[in-house]
C-alpha cells in the first residue's frame, strides 16, 4: 500500500485491480482493472511540482531458485484468475 500526504491510499491487487481510498474513512475514491495481476505497491514522486503515482504489473514466473513465486501459485490456484494476463506494464498516473 501506498499512503500519500494528500489524503489517498492506494493499493494493487493480484486480480489486477488498482484501488485508491480516502485515508480518513477508507471510502473507495476510484477502482480499476488492468488486467493483469500487481505484485509490488505502488510507488509516489513528483516532477516540476505535479506528483504521479506509479506501479508495475505482472507476476514474477519463477525465482532464480527454481521456485515459483508466491504471488503466481495463489494465481494459478484461484479458478476466476487462472486465465489472466501476466503482462509487465508500468502504469503511472497523475496527481
Amino acid at each position: 500500500m501506498l499512503s500519500t500526504a494528500g489524503g489517498i491510499v492506494m493499493t494493487g491487487l493480484l486480480d489486477g485491480t488498482l484501488v485508491a481510498l480516502d485515508d480518513q474513512t477508507l471510502d473507495e475514491l476510484w477502482r480499476i482493472n488492468m488486467g493483469a495481476g500487481f505484485n509490488v505497491p505502488p510507488m509516489t514522486y513528483a516532477v516540476n511540482g505535479k506528483q504521479y503515482i506509479a506501479i508495475a504489473s505482472g507476476l514474477c514466473c519463477v525465482r532464480p531458485s527454481g521456485q515459483i513465486s508466491n504471488s503466481l501459485a495463489r494465481v494459478n490456484a484461484t479458478p476466476e484468475l487462472r486465465l489472466q494476463s501476466n503482462a509487465t506494464v508500468l502504469y503511472v498516473f497523475g496527481l
